[in-house]
């Protein structure tokens, strides 16, 4: 027993000083040379997604390689400081800086290598005179004034970087295939594909996205996704001097992981959230039969949904993410369903309770008839909440306006 826990300890004590010496390597390469050799060679280098949730949409970086001055580097979009003060609130609100950092080829392959995660790269067919630009741009952008960016999930990240190093440094020469995303998805539904081994994440990502999220995504904002990325330069066309070249070479693997484990449970949010509606719609009709109006559950359930639409509505006014712009949850996750949720513990709610609940039965009834008429895509896990929503907004209503009921434990009529 002892013995496996030791082995235990030792496996995670090497997996996190494997992570610290990583991050120290990306953070502190020396200055790189200034010019290349003609046996020079830039490509872009894909990383399938991880089994981590910060790895599910996998990774793009730069390698740099050129044997005659001893250079492999890789460039880095990707990272980010852990001990920056006030880390989770600042990345929640897109305020956390990532940053551009340097490190030796064999040093990032192995990291890939050790978390069992597909490497593949393409030789980018450049001139000297190309290759060099490039080259002295990511010199530049790497200089400490520079290497800091705000993150953005669609619009600003390690894939994305990339794309504009190119479109910047190979201006007109270089062509992106307009016919990319040819199957006309939103980023909504591009994220979504990479978020389906994690569904709960996948829950929580479509709970903050707003309706800016279901704009579908153009030729050139495709690629923010590495392998979208990857594909986008596979399709890509360069100016040669005289001649127009393919932009990158055939695909290699330069690791080819074995099979990932999946990560999919049993209490998916869909389940989940159907056994509260079943649950909600038995209560309902218990108590519809023992003409009793017991609002503790609701009490609870309404509450819970205020508490999030508070959320929602914070991150969709105070955020710096244009994907949680506009989020059209809100009209069924509403936060004014928090204080309201209070008054139902009342011994007799004030009488504009009827009222409120029978706006919110309307409303929800509303949102399930055109649930797929509406901007804004919903998750499909949110259906029986709304539901549950509705129904027990209809039933409060009804207990309130007829006075059928009597209140329970008390039994005082209204």
């Amino acid at each position: 027993m002892i013995t496996n826990y030791m082995v235990s300890f030792r496996f995670l004590l090497f997996k996190w000083l494997l992570l610290v010496l990583l991050l120290w390597g990306l953070g502190n390469q020396p200055t790189v040379a200034q010019n290349l050799s003609p046996q020079a060679r830039i490509s872009l280098i894909t990383c399938s997604p991880g089994d981590e949730l910060y790895s599910m949409y996998g990774h793009s970086a730069i390698r740099v390689a050129d044997p005659a001055y001893g250079i492999d580097y890789v460039f880095n979009y990707g990272t980010f400081d852990f001990s920056t003060p006030n880390f989770y609130p600042k990345f929640v609100m897109g305020k956390l800086k990532y940053k551009l950092a340097v490190s030796n080829f064999s040093d990032f392959l192995a990291a890939y290598q050790y978390y069992n995660r597909l490497v593949y790269e393409q030789v980018l067919n450049l001139t000297a005179p190309q290759k060099n630009n490039v080259f002295r741009f990511l010199q530049t952008n790497y200089l400490p004034e520079n290497r800091e960016y705000y993150y953005d999930f669609f619009f600003d990240n390690c894939a994305t970087r990339i794309r504009d190093v190119f479109q910047k440094t190979l201006g007109d020469t270089l062509k992106f295939n307009p016919a990319l995303n040819q199957k006309k998805q939103s980023f909504r539904q591009i994220v979504g594909i990479y978020q389906n081994p994690f569904p709960w994440a996948d829950f929580g990502v479509d709970l903050a996205m707003g309706e800016a999220s279901d704009r579908q995504a153009t030729a050139s904002e495709y690629m923010f996704i590495p392998d979208y990325l990857q594909e986008g330069f596979a399709k890509a066309t360069v100016q040669n001097k005289n001649d127009k070249a393919p932009f990158a070479q055939p695909v290699t693997t330069l690791f080819k992981a074995n099979s990932p484990v999946s990560v999919l449970g049993p209490l998916r949010p869909g389940i989940v959230c159907w056994a509260l509606f079943s649950l909600g719609a038995f209560l309902t009709w218990w108590q519809w039969r023992q003409k009793y109006a017991d609002y503790s559950f609701d009490a609870v359930f309404f509450g819970v949904i205020g508490v999030l639409g508070f959320v929602l509505l914070f991150l969709t006014t105070s955020s710096e993410y244009k994907a949680f712009a506009k989020n059209l949850n809100l009209l069924w996750a509403i936060p004014l369903h928090l204080p309201v949720a209070f008054l139902l513990l009342r011994q007799k709610p004030w009488r504009f309770i009827k009222i409120y609940f029978l706006i919110t039965a309307i409303l929800m009834a509303a949102i399930l008839i055109f649930w797929r008429l509406l901007p804004q895509e919903y998750h499909p896990a949110f259906f029986p909440v709304v539901l549950l929503l509705g129904l027990r907004a209809g039933y409060i209503y009804f207990t309130q306006k007829f006075s059928i009921h009597k209140r329970a434990p008390q039994r005082v009529s209204y």
